[in-house]
């Protein structure tokens, strides 16, 4: 039988109540069970003491003390009324051998009395050894002895015996309001259990609802949850998201609007062409590399939309694998595999078997982290997502390389001593750049502090500008690090692709953007083991 959550927390509930209740149970019955031993060993005490008194005036020195004892009538209606007092079975006088001397019975006077339990002994031990004593077996008698001497000579000696069957039957008496007591309790803490667990399951309803709207390609979802706990701050994750999300996807702001805005601020491809010969060869070649200026802008945005694709996709496989597996648990399973598919902006689709072994809260609250973690990593994905392709307003002035170059190295200095790297800097002779400042600082920033980055054992970073053809100029940034791998040259700018265990994979991405904005090129040469070069290729002001 598979228990969903709401079974489980109910029944989890119920069985701490009962131990609670079966232990309090225990342990009053305990105390009643030593009570009773207690004004049990009183009576026997009590008869004890009337029975050696009058023994003690029956004997006198000179004759039989067993024959006095025998034949005393007053001796013998003590030990038949002692019978009458509660919980007292035995009542009889014995000598040094063990033989009756006098008895309630007078038929077994002259006979071994059967020997019984220590009742002092007993009242010594622990209230649950106490507990087992009197309930173990078929009941027993325990036994009060007191010795009867004849001047310093013991002759016999005095028991009294005590049932522990009849001390049984009065706890049972005693537990049948514990039981009672304990059926209340638990049918409450059922009643308790099950609001508890449909409180505590709302917040993971409205969150499944949430995330099958949103699933559903609906805008604008938002989640109205307790801002006081762990589900209010996975609400306003959610919420976040979802903003971003319907803003993405709205018609004004969707993909295909998306690319329109970012083609807008890409060169113009169109060129007027004359009959003249020689403008019309310039204005052809211009609109040549307009195009190829054009081309390589798209690849760069297709770059981007294949890893933004490719990021999303799997924070929501995520979620909705771990959503099923929460939905599996407060519905019956159906012998079929069940597909959840997440929407049309999503490639991908998640599957999971109803025949998945149930959980326990605890592991819901871990599906429910899981959740939370997806969407705050869609949201970074969503946040890297709009910073690498909103369109920027270029600053371009001519840049003088040298000074620019002169701005990084203070920057990237102490990275490159805490790892032992020289630095190489030959950009005096390179002409001058059209670009802006801050964007090509900060690519520029980013190459050096991967280089140093690459040689954590030390080595040299040379940093060198020269002119070259077409009227560019060449920034080469090159190590003798660890090198690249050939099977990752081909992504190392694709957005989120990195090779180191913490790094984000929008580092050389940016560089890239950066260096396409500038209308300029990018090229990367490596050698796993010996070093890297990124030359970066920019118009001359």
């Amino acid at each position: 039988m598979h228990l969903g959550i709401k079974g489980k927390q109910v029944l989890g509930v119920t069985s701490i109540v009962g131990a609670v209740v079966v232990v309090l149970s225990l342990l009053h019955l305990a105390r009643l069970a030593r009570v009773s031993l207690e004004e049990s060993r009183a009576r026997a005490e009590l008869v004890a003491n009337a029975i050696f008194h009058r023994a003690r005036a029956v004997v006198v020195e000179g004759t039989d003390p067993y024959t006095a004892l025998r034949g005393d009538p007053g001796l013998r209606s003590i030990l038949e009324s002692s019978l009458y007092s509660k919980n007292v079975t035995v009542a009889a006088i014995v000598d040094v051998d063990g033989r009756v001397v006098a008895d309630a019975d007078p038929a077994l006077e002259g006979q071994p009395l059967a020997a019984g339990g220590d009742l002092s002994a007993l009242l010594a031990r622990p209230a649950l050894s106490q507990l087992l004593a009197i309930y173990s077996g078929q009941g027993r008698n325990l036994e009060l002895r007191q010795p009867l001497l004849l001047g310093t000579t013991e002759f016999g000696s005095i028991h009294i015996g005590v049932s522990t069957l009849l001390i049984r039957q009065d706890l049972d008496g005693s537990l049948r309001p514990a039981i009672a007591t304990a059926l209340g309790a638990l049918a409450v803490s059922v009643v308790v259990a099950i609001l508890l667990a449909q409180r505590l399951l709302r917040p993971i309803h409205v969150i499944r609802s949430g995330l099958t709207r949103l699933g559903r390609g609906e805008f604008g979802v938002r989640l109205d949850l307790d801002q006081h706990d762990e589900f209010g701050e996975l609400g306003n994750f959610f919420n976040e998201v979802s903003a971003q999300l319907s803003a993405d996807r709205a018609p004004t702001a969707g993909p295909m609007a998306h690319l329109a805005s970012t083609a807008e601020h890409l060169e113009d491809a169109v060129a007027s062409v004359d009959p003249g010969g020689e403008r019309l060869n310039r204005q052809y070649l211009s609109r040549v590399q307009s195009t190829l200026r054009y081309s390589r802008k798209l690849a760069a945005l297709g770059r981007l939309s294949a890893g933004v694709a490719h990021e999303v996709k799997n924070p929501l496989n995520a979620m909705m694998i771990h959503l099923e597996l929460l939905r599996q648990q407060f519905a019956a399973p159906a012998p079929a595999a069940r597909s959840v598919s997440l929407g049309s902006r999503v490639a991908a689709a998640a599957t999971v078997t109803t025949d998945t072994p149930p959980i326990d809260a605890r592991e819901a609250i871990g599906h429910v982290e899981v959740i939370a973690g997806e969407i705050r990593r869609l949201d970074e994905v969503v946040q890297g997502f709009l910073k690498f392709s909103r369109p920027e307003d270029l600053k371009l002035q001519p840049v003088r390389l040298s000074a620019l170059v002169g701005e990084v190295v203070p920057i990237i200095q102490p990275e490159a001593e805490r790892s032992g790297v020289r630095l190489s800097v030959e950009c005096d002779g390179a002409p001058d750049v059209n670009g802006d400042p801050a964007m090509l600082r900060q690519a520029f920033l980013n190459l050096a502090l991967n280089a140093c980055q690459a040689m954590p054992h030390g080595g040299t970073l040379r940093i060198q500008g020269e002119a070259t053809r077409d009227h560019r100029v060449a920034i080469s940034f090159t190590d003798t690090g660890v090198g690249i791998k050939p099977e990752d040259l081909q992504r190392i700018f694709d957005l989120y692709f990195t090779t180191k265990p913490k790094g984000s994979g929008i580092g050389l991405s940016m560089v890239y953007r950066t260096v396409q904005m500038h209308d300029g090129e990018i090229e990367v040469q490596s050698t796993p083991g010996a070093g890297t070069t990124f030359r970066v290729l920019l118009p001359q002001a």
